[in-house]
């Protein structure tokens, strides 16, 4: 069905900003569920996509860990002397 190729899910960068038109100072990642005034549906929904994108990223990152990025190696000077003859 699938063959022997690789399978790759794309999952792209997503910029989105939002806010509670009603508390525009609600934030989920600082305030949580404690802080939602009125059980306001918006908040409720702001939180909800809050712990959904954690969650995503929690299970990603168990399912194949994030490997550290090699480190750029220093360019190589070529074998001239210094006239000065510093190294």
């Amino acid at each position: 069905m699938w063959g022997r190729e690789t399978i790759l899910l794309k999952l792209g960068t997503v910029r989105w900003r939002g806010k509670c038109s009603r508390h525009p100072g609600y934030n989920p990642v600082t305030d949580g569920l404690a802080a939602i005034r009125g059980n306001c549906p918006r908040c409720n929904l702001l939180l909800e996509i809050y712990t959904h994108h954690q969650k995503a990223l929690r299970l990603m990152r168990e399912f194949q860990p994030v490997e550290p990025k090699p480190r750029a190696q220093a360019a190589h000077v070529g074998g001239q002397r210094s006239l000065f003859g510093e190294a």
